[in-house]
Order: structure tokens, then C-alpha cells, then sequence
């Protein structure tokens, strides 16, 4: 310990004199001058007392003493300031050298450029997402609580509104657990009405995030019950809406027609949910949560609800999730008194609780894009390092023999390597700096460009993180220009090299094959990353070829949610959407009208049911489909095909017989061999007291989810046999474009109610495009990625073939005097470039079937040794080799032999 003290100290001590002896280096020589002229003097006046005359004196004690500017030097060198005036020396020398060959420069800075800022630009991405810590406080301990029923599926989801409070009370591994649910509400009082996004949420969420309001304070646990109408602003819309003033506390905003008072505003950098997790759509005002009688008397049904919950400090994941599995048991016991009170049974009801870290719910979706995005660019920097590498080592070729003549007369080889890394470094943060400021314009680009469902995007900058990534980067690559083409040019015997006076003579062998090699990997790895670009794209293709099961073109929509105290009775809402069908049918330009409560794309209700007759066996689980609630011509407006029976009619209303609609894949599933029409079924299990629905209809399967999702089972009920639901996804189809009826819908909303607000009108093909969006914006990026790539590998065999045709011009020109033709020239050329070529495609292809397994959870009804893409990529290659090849095959053939044989 003492030992490592006082190095520690000397090192210390070392630095402090020699940043001192810097910063004061005129006052140093200075010294070393008058220092020196002391002791020749001193010497000189013990010569004159000796009886030497003054200025022979003088002369023989600066004879004696040896030459001043020897000594200062060596003082310099004990000082450590000879390197400073070296390296200046080397940075002059180099700076020189570059503007000598401003298009080498040019090309090199621009080519690191390229590769350093779409790496900058990456990682400022990947950063913001997956490595930074969520905005929240101690995130690390943040944790998702889910349920998962058995009966259903392993994949654990939301969580039902009774299960709350037991979570909070049962547990002994929280510190803190909160409750929350998605909401919207119609938003007045503030211009002109709106659908706002809101929190429902429990009174210790906040403290569970372990965030405080700006101003204000959050909901006391009296408060989180029914009846409390107060509200929490987001900052955004404390801004908008009031334009930031710190009065705001107190007043009232309208939330579907109720007051509420405004107790406080989260900070600007608050958001929540974040995208990506349960219920991921960021709030814009938070209340509480307020469960009614009716939704705590939801046992074991309507998992809607979330829970965010803080571990105790040393809990981990494991235990955590042991003691929730005993916090299940307490659960159903509830469930079980419940049951018993109400003079049911459970039967073989089963839950379970499991706890996910929060920090994965939220980025886990998008690790695989971005991991690809990072490994793309990762290529792509690569690819332009080899390439510049190749141009360097180029360059160090015509620098042979002053290599040998400075090594002849005394340089040192380590004093020729630091002028080496010197302009390797010069280069390196040239074309860093350039990147750097391309990252800036890059990451404003990917921003603007990104889906909607990646998290934190707004938290993206070029930050202190991605500064030092960038600084790492550059000095690596800036070190490697500056050792490879030095310990390649380095001649182990300078008098070979002096001798070696033909210019046009060919190179050795292995610098010609280090070459070489060199755009073989440069292939390798283009072929790598086209690959990839390849399957996305293929897969893309699929995506966008699958049948959503309906057209969706000129089709508008939009949310109606009417006020539940506004529209208490069943009557009042029938009436509002019967008017409002009324009024659009009327509407020019609109040519059908329906509704829903669900879109396709868009998911919706899940639904346990029963068909007739089906007794499952034990532990067999519940028939789960999706199911929709249906208004008016819905399934005839969004041509979702009738394959048998018929659609719904004003006769099936309450007083006939209820009726289903099902999908096709539902059909075959549980009728495979009969006519599924006429059949019955009923929701819940078999032993549920709900009346029979029988099937008139069979439809085509639609897309509930992305298009690139698996289709499920699905079953639509007529509206009109519900009773009523307040909330309805009015949809019309337009003569021309969606949007140019939008105005129209507005009006005959507001026609019927001024107040209410409408929400997320949007097309269908809005809706497709939204779904496709994470892939398309994956496939953009990989795509321009490849085609940089593809360009520097062409770059790269068009300098490499140009620098060698100019080398061997002494050897063209014998080979065109002893016979030679011009073809034969031009096929020794291209089968070069071939060759190095084919070297690479062989190992690229290997290379892409080695990696893009990497990419199998990204792709779409395509294997990651897809042929069409393997054999696409190779053609695309080889001809991009061979135009890139043609060019100096043709310089080639146009060798004068005379001029040839002259050359030196």
C-alpha cells in the first residue's frame, strides 16, 4: 500500500513540474541561458586569474564546456518539452502532407465522416433507449406486477381492479406499489373541446416513481377513493393550456362535463406511462383512481389495470416473485369468498402474480431493432476504416523511398512511427469532427423519422456518453491508420529500397495480397450487411402483401365517447348514434356508414367463451377469441367478406334472437367437419348462466393486430343487442379521400352536441401505415446503410485495381510488346477484381448465414438463408465488382508499350 503511495506521489509530482515547466517555458530557458553564462564565466575567471587573457579565457571555457544548444537540449529532454516540439514538428509536417493530396484528404474525411457520424447518431439512439437509466428515481428497483391466468396462457398481462389493493396490503417485498389505467376523457373549458389522455391512478404511484409535482402535491390516500375530483397536470399541458402560471393551483377544468380541481404539475422531464410498457400512452393529467363499487366487484375479469411497484433495497427478482406467488393465494381467497357470498364456485380457477422489471417492459420490444441498427452502423465504420486503411496504405507506397533515406541517415523507426500516428490522428479527428457535426443532422433525422412506440425519444441528444463514444472511436481508428501503414511501408533494409530505382517495377507479392485481403473483407462485409438490408426488405414485401382481411381505403375514422352522466340511459345513447348515422348517410361525398368498438389493426376485447356441447377436459384452458360490438353496415362498410349466411339487419334487435357473426378460422377451429351456421355458443365457461348466441354468419379472418402478428379468432355482436355502448368507432367510407370528409363527420357530431370531442380521426391507411411504421423505420436505416456500404466496397476495388494498373504499367506494357492484345489485358484486369470479389461474396455469404439469426425475430414469412435474397445480394455484388473493375481494365488496355517501357 505504502509502495503504491509513493509511486502514486513521484507520478504526481512528475506531472505537476512538468505542466509547470510548460506553461512557463520562456522563463525556463531563460534561466538555462543565464545559468549556462554563469558557469562559463566562473571557468573564464579562474582562467584569467591563472594569467589567460580575458577573451582567450572565455573562448577556451566555452571549448571546455561543450556547445550551449547540446546542453539546453538535453535539458529540454530531462523536462519532457523535446517531445512538444516534436510532435508540433510532426503535426506541420503532416498538416503539409494533406494539403499536398487535397483529394486524398477529401476523400478520406468525407469516407470517416460518413462511418463516424452514423455511428454517433446510432449510439445517441441506443444510449437514450436502452443504456440510460428510466427518468425515474432508483429505476433499477422499479418493477411491472402482472397477473397470469393459467387457464388462458403463460404470458402474463394487466391486472384486475380488486387485485390492487390486495397486491399493496399482501406483499412484503415493496416498498412502495401504486395502481394505475389508461383513460380518455372529453377535455373543455379551454377552446375548442378534445380527447385528452389520462391517468387513472393510485394515490402512491408518485412516491412509488419517486417523482414530485413542480408545484402543487399529489392525492392523499383519502383522495384515491370515488368522489375526489382533482386533477395533476403534465407540464405540457400546464404550458399549453395556462401557459405555465404558478395560479393554475385551484382553479377547475372540465373533465366529461365534471369540475375538477387542479392540486398540482409533474416536471417537465416527467412522463408517463412511458411507450413500451402496459398501458404505454403518456398522460396528459393524472387523477385518482377511484375504483367503483362495480369495478371492485370485478373479480378475476377485467384485467385492465396496471401496477408499478418499488423492491425494497436487497430484494431481488426471484424472491420478489416467490412472495407474489404467496400474494396470489391471498387473492383467491378473496376470489373464493366472493364466489362463496354470491352462492358460486371458483371451480378450478387459478392465478398467478409475477413481478418484470420495468426497465425491460419498457425497451425489451425494441433491443433487437436497435441492437441490428447498432451492428449495421458497426459495419458500415468498419467498411470505412478498411477502406481508408487500404487508401493510406496507397499512399505509404509512394513513400518508400523517403522512408529509407530518412531511416539511412539516422531517424529513428519509433520517431517515424509517431509521424505515422500523427496523420493517422489528424485524419481520425479531421474526419471525426466533420462526423460529429453529420451526427447532429443525423439524429434530428432519426428522430423525425421514428414510430411512435419507442420510448424516451425525446431524451435523445449527443451527450456527454455519445461525445466520449465518439472520442474512443476516433482514437482508435486514428491509432490504427497510423501503426498499419507504418509497420507496412517500414523497410527492413533501407540500402534494398535506395537500389530499387525502376519505378513501374511490380510490388512484392504479399503488399500486393495485403491489398487484396483487404477489399476481400471490405466485400465480406458489404455482403453482410446487404444481406440483412435483403431479408427486411423481403420481409417488408410480406408484411405488406399480408391480406388484412378488409379494404381500407377511403375509409375515415373516429373515437365518439359520450359523457357517461350526459348520456346516463341506454335510450339517450341509441338515439345520439342513430341521429348521427342519420346525418352522415346524408353527407355528400360519404357512401357508407357503421360503427364499432374496436378497429381492425388496433386490437380489442378478448372474450372467454363456450361452444354448445364442448366439454373440455381438465386443464385444458378457455376458448379465448377476440369479439367486436358492431354498428350499423360496420362489416358490409369495411368489405370484411361474407363467406356463408348473412350480415346483421335492423331485425336483430333486443327482442329477436341474439345473434353472432364469427370468423372463418373460428369456424374451422370448433366445426371443422360440420356447417358452423346455426351453431351456438355463449361467454365464459360452461358453467356460466349467459344466454346462447347463435351464428348466422361466417366472415373472412381481419387483422386485430399488426399485420405481422398471428390472426386470431374472432366473434361480432349487432349493437343493437347489447344494450348500449357509449363508446363507438364511428367509420365512413368516402367517395374521394378520407380526409376530405373529415370536416363533414365534425359537423354532424357537433350538429348533435357542441361539446363533444372527437377523437383520433385518422384513416385506415393511417392506421396501416402506423402499424407498419417500427418496420419501416428499421428497414430505412438498415437499407441506407447497405447502400453506403455497397458504394465503398465499389470504391474500394476501383483503387485498389486503379493503384495497381498504374504500378504494373512497365509490366502491361512488356506483356502488349510481346503480343499481348487489349482483350487479353482487359481479362487479366477484371478476373483481378473478380477474384478478390469472389473471395469475399464466399466469405460474406458464410459470414451473413453465421449472424443473421440475429435478425430472425425481425423477419417475416422469411428464413435468414433466404435464396432469392442470397442470390439477389451476390448478382447485385459481382456486378457492382465488375463496373467498378472496368474502369481501370480499360486504362489498362490503352497502354502505349513504347511510353510503357520508357516509364520510371
Amino acid at each position: 500500500m505504502h509502495q503504491h503511495r509513493d509511486l502514486l506521489h513521484a507520478f504526481l509530482s512528475r506531472l505537476r513540474s512538468w505542466l509547470r515547466t510548460t506553461l512557463r517555458r520562456s522563463r525556463m530557458e531563460s534561466e538555462m541561458d543565464q545559468e549556462l553564462r554563469f558557469h562559463v564565466e566562473t571557468r573564464a575567471a579562474d582562467l584569467v586569474r591563472e594569467g589567460v587573457p580575458r577573451e582567450k579565457a572565455l573562448r577556451q571555457a566555452r571549448i571546455e564546456f561543450g556547445g550551449t544548444e547540446g546542453i539546453k537540449e538535453e535539458g529540454r529532454r530531462a523536462r519532457g518539452l523535446n517531445f512538444l516540439d516534436e510532435l508540433g514538428q510532426d503535426l506541420r509536417y503532416g498538416l503539409r502532407g494533406l494539403r499536398k493530396s487535397p483529394g486524398f484528404t477529401a476523400v478520406v474525411i468525407l469516407t470517416l465522416a460518413l462511418g463516424i457520424g452514423a455511428n454517433s447518431a446510432i449510439f445517441s439512439v441506443v444510449n437514450a433507449v436502452l443504456l440510460s437509466p428510466l427518468p425515474y428515481a432508483a429505476a433499477d428497483r422499479l418493477v411491472l406486477v402482472k397477473e397470469v391466468l393459467p387457464h388462458i396462457g403463460p404470458a402474463p398481462f394487466s391486472v384486475s381492479g380488486p387485485d390492487i389493493p390486495e397486491i399493496q396490503k399482501l406483499n412484503h417485498v415493496f416498498e412502495k406499489a401504486g395502481g394505475f389505467r389508461v383513460w380518455t376523457y372529453e377535455f373543455s373549458g379551454k377552446g375548442e373541446p378534445q380527447r385528452v389522455t389520462a391517468d387513472r391512478i393510485s394515490s402512491d404511484l408518485f412516491d412509488t416513481l419517486g417523482v414530485e409535482p413542480v408545484i402543487g402535491r399529489v392525492f392523499t390516500a383519502e383522495e384515491e377513493f370515488a368522489g375526489h375530483r382533482l386533477v395533476i397536470l403534465s407540464y405540457g399541458l400546464w404550458q399549453r393550456g395556462y401557459g405555465g402560471l404558478p395560479g393554475v393551483l385551484g382553479q377547475t377544468i372540465d373533465l366529461d362535463r365534471k369540475p375538477y380541481t387542479i392540486v398540482g404539475v409533474m416536471p417537465r422531464s416527467f412522463v408517463f406511462p412511458l411507450p413500451g410498457m402496459a398501458q404505454g400512452v403518456a398522460a396528459d393529467l393524472w387523477v385518482p383512481l377511484g375504483l367503483t363499487k362495480e369495478e371492485m366487484e370485478d373479480y378475476g375479469d377485467n384485467f385492465n389495470y396496471s401496477v408499478a411497484a418499488r423492491l425494497k433495497p436487497g430484494i431481488g427478482m426471484g424472491q420478489a416473485n416467490a412472495d407474489l406467488q404467496l400474494v396470489a393465494r391471498g387473492v383467491l381467497d378473496t376470489y373464493a369468498k366472493a364466489a362463496s357470498d354470491a352462492h358460486q364456485s371458483l371451480g378450478d380457477f387459478q392465478l398467478g402474480i409475477t413481478a418484470l422489471p420495468l426497465r425491460d417492459e419498457v425497451t425489451g420490444p425494441l433491443r433487437p431493432t436497435l441492437l441490428v441498427l447498432l451492428g449495421s452502423v458497426g459495419l458500415v465504420l468498419l467498411i470505412a476504416c478498411v477502406n481508408v486503411a487500404n487508401l493510406l496504405m496507397m499512399r505509404a507506397a509512394g513513400r518508400q523511398k523517403e522512408i529509407a533515406v530518412r531511416l539511412a541517415i539516422g531517424a529513428g523507426r519509433f520517431r517515424l512511427l509517431r509521424q505515422f500516428v500523427v496523420e493517422g490522428m489528424l485524419l481520425a479527428f479531421l474526419g471525426g469532427g466533420l462526423g460529429l457535426a453529420a451526427a447532429v443532422w443525423l439524429k434530428d433525422v432519426l428522430v423525425a423519422g421514428m414510430p411512435a412506440s419507442v420510448p424516451r425519444f425525446h431524451a435523445i441528444e449527443l451527450n456527454w456518453a455519445v461525445l466520449l463514444f465518439t472520442f474512443l472511436i476516433v482514437s482508435i481508428v486514428g491509432l490504427a491508420f497510423g501503426v498499419l501503414p507504418a509497420m507496412w511501408t517500414s523497410p527492413t533494409d533501407p540500402n534494398a529500397s535506395l537500389k530499387d530505382g525502376v519505378r513501374g517495377t511490380s510490388e512484392g507479392g504479399d503488399r500486393q495480397g495485403t491489398r487484396a485481403v483487404f477489399v476481400a473483407v471490405e466485400v465480406a462485409l458489404s455482403v453482410m450487411l446487404l444481406v440483412g438490408a435483403g431479408l427486411l426488405i423481403r420481409s417488408f414485401q410480406h408484411v405488406l402483401n399480408t391480406n388484412p382481411g378488409f379494404r381500407p381505403e377511403h375509409v375515415l375514422t373516429a373515437s365518439v365517447d359520450l359523457p357517461p352522466d350526459e348520456y346516463s340511459r341506454d335510450e339517450q345513447v341509441a338515439s345520439f348514434y342513430k341521429q348521427l348515422t342519420e346525418r352522415l348517410r346524408q353527407t355528400p361525398g360519404i357512401l357508407a356508414v357503421g360503427g364499432s368498438t374496436d378497429l381492425p389493426l388496433l386490437g380489442g376485447w378478448t372474450h372467454a367463451f363456450t361452444p354448445e356441447g364442448s366439454r373440455p377436459s381438465p386443464g385444458a384452458g378457455l376458448n379465448m377469441c377476440n369479439h367486436s360490438v358492431v354498428y350499423g353496415d360496420y362489416l358490409q362498410l369495411m368489405n370484411i367478406p361474407l363467406l356463408r349466411g348473412r350480415y346483421f339487419t335492423e331485425h336483430d334487435d333486443a327482442r329477436s334472437t341474439h345473434v353472432l357473426i364469427v370468423s372463418e378460422s373460428l369456424a374451422k377451429k370448433y366445426w371443422p367437419s360440420e356447417e358452423a351456421l346455426g351453431k351456438r355458443l355463449k361467454w365464459g365457461t360452461p358453467e356460466s348462466s349467459d344466454g346462447w348466441l347463435t351464428i348466422v354468419g361466417i366472415v373472412g379472418d381481419v387483422k386485430q393486430g399488426p399485420l405481422d402478428s398471428a390472426t386470431a379468432l374472432h366473434t361480432y355482436e349487432p349493437y343493437a343487442q347489447l344494450g348500449s355502448a357509449p363508446s363507438l368507432r364511428i367509420a365512413v367510407r368516402s367517395q374521394g379521400e378520407p380526409a376530405s370528409v373529415a370536416g363533414a363527420v365534425r359537423a354532424a357530431v357537433w350538429g348533435l352536441d357542441r361539446q363533444l370531442a372527437l377523437g383520433r380521426v385518422q384513416s385506415m391507411d393511417e392506421v396501416i401505415s402506423r402499424s407498419t411504421a417500427s418496420r419501416r423505420f428499421s428497414l430505412s436505416i438498415v437499407g441506407a446503410f447497405a447502400a453506403l456500404a455497397l458504394v465503398l466496397a465499389a470504391m474500394g476495388v476501383y483503387a485498389v485495381l486503379g493503384f495497381s494498373v498504374a504500378r504494373r504499367t512497365h509490366e502491361i506494357g512488356v506483356r502488349v510488346a510481346l503480343g499481348a492484345r487489349g482483350g487479353d489485358v482487359l481479362r487479366m484486369v477484371l478476373t483481378q477484381g473478380l477474384r478478390v470479389t469472389g473471395v469475399g461474396i464466399v466469405a460474406g455469404v458464410a459470414g451473413a448465414l453465421a449472424f443473421t439469426h440475429f435478425l430472425r425475430s425481425l423477419l417475416y414469412e422469411v428464413g435468414p438463408a433466404d435464396p432469392p435474397t442470397l442470390a439477389g445480394v451476390i448478382l447485385l455484388i459481382a456486378c457492382v465488382s465488375l463496373s467498378a473493375s472496368y474502369l481501370p481494365a480499360r486504362r489498362a488496355m490503352r497502354v502505349d508499350p513504347m511510353v510503357a517501357l520508357r516509364y520510371e
